[in-house]
């Protein structure tokens, strides 16, 4: 299933995609929530102020909070929304917010959204090519780097990540691993 037009023109170029609101939970209006990184913190607490973007592209700002759900389910409450009749407005809504809005990473911690679509290289200057999507995985990610030759995935890994600069758009790696044949 494709991303509605209407949705993708209402989300601004430099607005961080958080997610969206995939179902409703309950009885007293809470959303089940699909998150790009579930185990931020941004939601806990107080919460954050968010846009919510509509599939017909309607904008709102909304505080979100979360919580904890069965399994990996992440649960969500919109402020404001007390019943499941208003919770099953906001299905399908994509969750975004500007850059500024997020925490502080600290070193070699890095968005996602940082990371795509920089260039990759070789420790020897060699273009491998860009970073097109990072595969989340238990214990590590992976990236996805579109290349001359197709494509190549590699581990995210010290050992073979040697520098990430976001300023200059580039990541360098020390070398690339045995992939097989």
């Amino acid at each position: 299933m494709g991303r509605n037009p209407q949705q993708e023109h209402a989300i601004q170029p430099d607005e961080v995609r958080l997610g969206g609101v995939n179902g409703v939970f309950g009885v007293s209006g809470e959303v089940r929530l699909f998150l790009h990184n579930r185990e931020s913190d941004l939601f806990a607490g107080d919460g954050c102020v968010v846009t919510l973007v509509s599939p017909e592209g309607r904008r709102e700002e909304r505080r979100i909070r979360s919580r904890d759900g069965a399994g990996k389910r992440v649960l969500g409450r919109i402020d404001g929304v007390t019943t499941p009749e208003a919770a099953r407005r906001y299905m399908d809504w994509e969750i975004v917010c500007a850059p500024d809005a997020l925490p502080d990473t600290v070193d070699d911690e890095y968005y996602h959204w940082q990371l795509v679509g920089m260039e990759v290289r070789t420790a020897d200057g060699k273009h491998v090519g860009q970073l097109t999507e990072v595969l989340e995985g238990d214990g590590f990610d992976c990236w996805q780097i579109k290349g001359l030759d197709g494509d190549v995935i590699v581990p995210a890994v010290k050992a073979v990540v040697a520098s990430v600069s976001v300023a200059d758009g580039v990541i360098i790696l020390n070398e690339l691993p045995d992939l097989g044949a």
